[in-house]
């Protein structure tokens, strides 16, 4: 009986081998030649992050490689190009087939063009087909919102107006959404990073502190102050921390509130008047504060430890004539944080005339003042504690506070638990 050979393709195994190894290098090289080329830093901040179900790829985990590419330049362009030329040297078979090699190259750039000349073709008849398909879909839309925007006319307000085309119907939330529609800013209760006065979030600032780049889900309201003196901040009638249902305090971090300059005497916050007040903390500290005068009244605290230090700072108000910035002020919205600073500031000090934070309900993470010459601070009505023990000094003046006038009245303690999530 004779048995059946078994024949092993091994050519076709080679030569699949080789395609292979030809795409891998091509491939690896040609992107490995165009990211050190052309530095896509601006285009991959419009990209990130990139979140799916089971990984997330953040700002900052690229930027090491692209940072990488540009610090070893000439050698990443010479590993990228050896790599495309090695992965064509794997495809030639023969010393004929190596001849034609510069022929292939001389007749390129008419191969090139024509492969241009067909992807033109292709596009130009897609992109005439989104341009009908767009105007249909828009005239769609101006039909559908036609009613709204009549009824808007006529004096209604958006409520009433989607009430009357149809309570809670597709057609009244996809006109609602369509038409109604907020810009991230200040006033609109939109987390992010806020260069004061600006009312809208700085885009640099969020660039290069990669801000919801490496934390998608980062909510944190912050405000960087800058040279330019601000008349007033006023945020009120907030949730923070973990005071709301699915929130969690950003990775790292254990303030809910923190107001704070630099350490020392460079960089640090100024502020005419400062009013803290009807706010619920897990703690409350101030510390490294220079006041004039110290208004401490009302609170209660699970817990409570107040230096009164007699300091010699004079009563301050901040003025900036034209210059100075009008009023940023917020009422209600959820954060997981906030946080107001001097950013960048190195030595000039980060000017307030009046900072308001009232009514603010905090979870999860702590309050705190610190690195800051303030005329008059008020600190009132607030309710500080968590764990129920009188020991623990959950609501603290530091003597590090100092105070020209003192006016301490009727603060109690009181056993405390954390707010219910709300």
């Amino acid at each position: 009986m004779q048995l059946n050979k078994i024949k092993i393709p091994f050519k076709k195994i080679i030569n699949t081998f080789l395609g292979l190894f030809t795409f891998l290098t091509v491939i690896s090289g040609t992107v490995g030649l165009t990211i050190t080329l052309v530095n896509p830093i601006n285009l991959w901040w419009h990209f990130a992050p990139i979140k799916t179900e089971y990984f997330i790829i953040t700002y900052s985990s690229v930027m090491e490689y692209l940072a990488f590419f540009q610090e070893w330049y000439w050698y990443s362009i010479g590993a990228s190009v050896g790599a495309i030329v090695l992965g064509l040297i794997a495809q030639i078979r023969s010393i004929s087939g190596l001849k034609k090699v510069p022929m292939a190259i001389v007749k390129s750039p008419i191969t090139l063009y024509q492969d241009l000349k067909k992807f033109r073709d292709w596009l130009f008849v897609k992109i005439e087909y989104l341009n009908s398909e767009s105007t249909k879909w828009r005239r769609f839309f101006t039909v559908i919102k036609s009613p709204y925007s009549l009824l808007r006319s006529l004096g209604l307000n958006p409520q009433m107006a989607i009430a009357v085309l149809g309570i809670g119907s597709t057609t009244a939330v996809g006109v609602g959404v369509a038409e109604i529609v907020e810009i991230r800013s200040f006033e609109n209760r939109s987390p992010g990073i806020y260069s004061a006065p600006g009312e809208y979030p700085d885009e640099e600032l969020e660039k290069l502190m990669a801000w919801r780049k490496d934390n998608p889900n980062d909510n944190t309201l912050r405000i960087v102050l800058g040279s330019t003196p601000v008349e007033e901040i006023a945020i009120s009638n907030v949730s923070v921390g973990t005071a709301y249902t699915n929130s969690a305090l950003p990775s790292g971090k254990a303030e809910a509130i923190l107001i704070e300059g630099k350490s020392g005497m460079s960089a640090r916050l100024e502020i005419g008047e400062l009013i803290f007040e009807r706010n619920t903390c897990k703690t409350l500290t101030l510390s490294d504060i220079n006041a004039y005068k110290v208004v401490v009244q009302y609170n209660i605290s699970d817990g409570q430890s107040i230096s009164q230090t007699i300091g010699t700072s004079r009563d301050l108000r901040i003025s900036g004539g034209n210059f100075m910035a009008k009023k940023l002020s917020t009422e209600g919205g959820l954060y997981d944080r906030i946080w107001l600073d001097t950013g960048s500031l190195t030595s000039t000090n980060a000017k307030i005339n009046k900072l308001n934070l009232s009514n603010i309900v905090s979870k999860g993470g702590t309050c705190v003042i610190r690195q800051a010459d303030i005329g008059l601070l008020t600190i009132q009505y607030n309710t500080t504690g968590h764990d129920q023990n009188f020991a623990t000094k959950e609501f603290e003046v530091q003597s590090s506070t100092k105070a020209s006038i003192w006016s301490v009245i009727d603060n109690r303690e009181a056993l405390l638990q954390e707010p219910d999530t709300q």
